[in-house]
C-alpha cells in the first residue's frame, strides 16, 4: 500500500496489530440515481446526499459485522480516514478504494474509481479482522473500457472540471469544484460530485 500509494498510508496492522485480514465490500448506488446525475449538468443534490447516507450505512454495517464477530472472539477495527487539506494535502491514512482493490473488487478506470463487477457508483467499506480468511483473486481482466483497448473516455468529457484526463487526475482542480458544489448546499456539508462515475462502468464492469 506505501508503494502504490505513499508512505502515509498506514498499514493494516500499523492500524489493527492484530489485523490478519482486511474485509472490504461495495454499496452501489440505484440506477435511478446515477441517471439523475448523468441528465443534469448541475450538482445533483439527491447523489450527494446519497454519499452522507450511505456513508453512515456503511459505519451500521461495520457495527453490525464487529458485534457478530466479537461474538466468535474475533476482534475488529474500522480504519480511520481523516481528510485535513489544509495541514496534510489530499494524503489520507486509509484509502478504501485501495484497499477494495488490494482485496480483489476491482480495477481502477480512468476515472480513478474503482470499477467493480457491480460498477463504480456507490461507497465502499472496510474492515480489519483477527481472523485470517483466504484472499479473493484478483481480477485478471481490465473493467475500465479504454484501459480494455475499447473506445470511451466518457469520464474525461462528462468530468465539470476538467479534472481528468488518460494521464490522471489533477486533484487540485476536482477539489476547488467540489468546494463550488458545496456551496450548491451548504445544509448538507458534504463534498461531492460523481459526473465522472455515471459513464459505461457506472452499474457494471463491461
Amino acid at each position: 500500500m506505501k508503494k502504490i500509494i505513499g508512505p502515509h498510508h498506514l498499514l493494516p496492522k500499523e492500524s489493527f496489530p492484530e489485523a490478519k485480514t482486511v474485509v472490504s465490500f461495495f454499496l452501489p448506488f440505484e440506477k435511478k440515481l446515477v441517471n439523475l446525475n448523468w441528465q443534469s449538468p448541475d450538482p445533483v443534490k439527491e447523489w450527494i446526499q446519497a454519499k452522507s447516507e450511505t456513508d453512515c450505512l456503511i459505519g451500521k454495517i461495520n457495527e453490525k459485522l464487529k458485534a457478530e464477530l466479537a461474538e466468535e472472539n474475533i476482534q475488529s477495527v474500522v480504519p480511520g480516514t481523516d481528510f485535513d487539506y489544509k495541514s496534510k494535502g489530499f494524503d489520507v491514512t486509509w484509502s478504501h478504494k485501495s484497499a477494495a482493490y488490494a482485496a480483489g473488487l476491482g480495477t481502477f478506470g480512468v476515472n480513478q474509481m474503482l470499477i467493480t463487477k457491480a460498477g463504480c457508483a456507490g461507497r465502499f467499506g472496510t474492515l480489519l479482522i483477527s481472523a485470517e480468511i483466504p484472499p479473493n483473486p484478483r481480477p485478471k481482466e481490465e473493467f475500465c473500457r479504454y484501459k480494455k483497448g475499447e473506445r470511451c473516455l466518457v469520464c474525461v468529457d462528462r468530468c465539470p472540471a476538467g479534472a481528468l484526463s488518460i494521464r490522471g487526475l489533477d486533484k487540485e482542480k476536482c477539489y476547488k469544484y467540489l468546494q463550488k458544489n458545496a456551496r450548491a448546499f451548504p445544509e448538507l456539508n458534504q463534498f461531492a460530485c460523481g459526473k465522472c462515475a455515471t459513464g459505461p462502468c457506472a452499474l457494471r464492469s463491461r
